[in-house]
């Protein structure tokens, strides 16, 4: 377990590096302007309306697989992934046809505040980049099947070469031709297609259409498929509404919560998820086979991690966000009233890191238990409060307040789904040890201060002071743990000692 979660978190940092290099690159050349947003927007449409498909995919996918697994052999396993192949791929030829017919109402509904050349060209970005639906369809399928027969790390090290395909496509797009921004993303869908169908092909897996979709197993996947749905195009919405508003509220809004979202995703998608992907097929078995204590273990296991690491990231971004925006953006076309938006995006994103990533530890908790209907309920009351919280707090403090609606939507949700862990079984309630919380919250605030101080004392900018910065606040939260002797850092030190292994 620990090997995947290492090979896990490496690779997606990995990625998430090349996506950031990806993301510095865009602001660099196109900055935080109309043509940066319509291209950014273009890539929302396609990645909005599969996400709610994929998500309920890569989620519904490794219960039913392993019922049918447990019920029949690997044939049948086969069968049943075809049959699901068979039914995105259906589904995405509709939706292509349906956004290539309805591409300039469709960029409107997303972007409102588009007009002139900026809509135009988000228009012609759309019509490309939907085509990657296709190649996304297939991406999900494989990707649950890889981690179902456990197999991680290919997975994550997918992205890399998608991420290599982009940032040759940006420096074309600036360089030769604007139209290859949106050819690459799509092309880089394709060959990030190509890469996990080896590992697939190798496991003897062999795609065959099938048209047959009456049988129980897929009735049973469509009925946990159904609120997984719901409950992320809830928080797609989410995303909508706030790209919208932003659109309103300040030329260059869109994309300076992008690239401020960019650095949060570098922490949730390169080390809370990976978490959640590895922990999630462990839960779902021992649950399948009736060890709901198991389950109950590795997900405070999976909870703990989550806390020692992302509670410093949380107060770091904080304290840091005009640096980290300064150093990693401030230079080319991104302007100091990029770097102001930005970093208000980023600080206030920055509150619901901790909350976002065990958010998406209980939802899969919950998935385990093939409950799907609590977290959807929730997500929805959390875009309530996303909504109301994005139309009063923009109003107040612009860009800013729509990244904190969606930190405070986070904080409401997780409260909302923590308490309710207790109905999915006798074994499944949840008991946090404050205490240790509380050790990890002491390192945490302290590094904090220590790192606000220095800020004062250390007179350069740029890379070089926050790298300084970092270090110093890394080396104090590190000594702070070690100190109060948090129980979770002496479990992953011993068994790193005996294995040679991360866990």
């Amino acid at each position: 377990m620990g090997k995947a979660i290492s090979g896990m978190v490496i690779f997606t940092l990995l990625a998430k590096v090349l996506g950031f290099v990806r993301e510095l690159l865009l602001s660099y050349f196109f900055g935080a302007t109309g043509m940066s947003d319509a291209y950014l927007i273009s890539q929302t449409i396609p990645g909005t309306i599969f996400q709610f498909v994929g998500t309920g995919l890569t989620t519904c996918f490794i219960p039913v697989y392993y019922r049918v697994l447990r019920e029949h052999d690997r044939d049948e396993c086969d069968t049943f992934t075809n049959k699901v192949l068979t039914m995105v791929l259906s589904f995405s030829t509709v939706i292509m046809a349906l956004v290539w017919l309805f591409t300039p109402v469709i960029v409107k509904i997303f972007a409102s505040g588009f007009a002139g050349n900026t809509l135009e060209m988000a228009i012609v970005f759309t019509r490309i980049g939907i085509c990657s639906l296709y190649f996304s369809s297939v991406i999900y399928v494989y990707s649950s099947y890889l981690q179902a027969n456990n197999v991680f790390s290919i997975t994550a090290a997918a992205a890399i070469p998608n991420s290599l395909v982009i940032i040759v496509s940006i420096v074309l797009g600036a360089c030769w031709n604007i139209l290859a921004l949106s050819i690459g993303s799509t092309l880089a869908t394709a060959v990030q297609m190509v890469f996990l169908w080896i590992p697939v092909h190798k496991l003897k897996f062999r795609l065959r259409l099938n048209f047959h979709w009456k049988d129980s197993y897929l009735q049973y996947f469509f009925s946990l498929m159904g609120p997984v749905i719901l409950g992320v195009s809830v928080n797609e919405i989410n995303t909508l509404l706030d790209r919208t508003i932003a659109s309103q509220v300040a030329i260059g809004g869109i994309s300076a919560l992008t690239y401020a979202n960019s650095l949060v995703m570098l922490v949730q998608g390169g080390f809370a998820q990976p978490v959640a992907t590895v922990f999630y097929p462990k839960m779902t078995k021992s649950i399948t086979e009736g060890k709901h204590k198991a389950a109950q273990t590795d997900f405070h296991a999976a909870l703990q991690v989550l806390l020692l690491f992302l509670l410093p990231v949380t107060i770091g971004f904080v304290v840091l966000s005009n640096d980290i925006t300064t150093a990693f953006f401030g230079r080319g076309a991104f302007d100091k009233n990029a770097v102001s938006l930005t970093s208000a995006a980023l600080s206030f994103y920055a509150i619901g890191i901790v909350f976002v990533g065990v958010r998406e530890l209980l939802a899969r908790y919950y998935y385990a238990y093939g409950n799907t209907k609590i977290p959807m309920l929730n997500a929805a009351i959390g875009m309530v409060v996303n909504i109301t919280l994005n139309l009063t707090l923009s109003r107040v403090i612009g860009i800013g307040g729509l990244a904190l609606a969606t930190s405070v939507a986070a904080i409401v949700t997780v409260i909302l789904m923590w308490y309710q862990c207790g109905k999915l079984s006798s074994d499944s309630k949840i008991i946090l040890n404050w205490i240790e919380v509380g050790k990890i919250l002491i390192a945490a605030i302290v590094m904090g201060g220590v790192v606000q101080l220095g800020q004062k004392l250390i007179l350069q900018s740029g890379i070089l002071k926050l790298a300084i910065l970092v270090f110093v606040g890394m080396s104090c939260y590190g000594t702070i743990i070690l100190l109060l002797r948090v129980k979770i850092v002496k479990e992953i030190l011993n068994k790193a000692r005996k294995k040679g292994d991360l866990l």
